[in-house]
């Protein structure tokens, strides 16, 4: 988090839920997440499998390793590669 500029700017859910939501994903270009879809196409976000294999293995790795024990940050990006239907376990 040491490059964020923008956290907890929707106070409802974060503060009041402890519930965050990936809502732009960096790949060279800023990228609008479609937040209310069930499921994501890596096709809509990379178009680079190194980078898919990247991104998937930093947001596995560097989590408390379950959903159940990661922070409302971690949960959010858990939550992103389970759409994209990556078992980060």
């Amino acid at each position: 988090m040491g490059g964020a500029n923008n956290i907890c700017s929707d106070k409802t859910g974060t503060l009041t839920m402890n519930k965050m939501t990936v809502t732009t994903i960096w790949a060279g270009r800023d990228l609008a997440v479609k937040v209310n879809d069930n499921t994501y196409s890596f096709d809509d976000y990379f178009n680079n499998e190194k980078h898919k294999t990247y991104f998937t293995q930093a947001l596995s790795c560097n989590t408390s390793g379950s959903l159940n024990e990661a922070t409302a940050t971690e949960q959010a990006m858990l939550e992103m590669i389970l759409k994209f239907g990556v078992d980060f376990e």
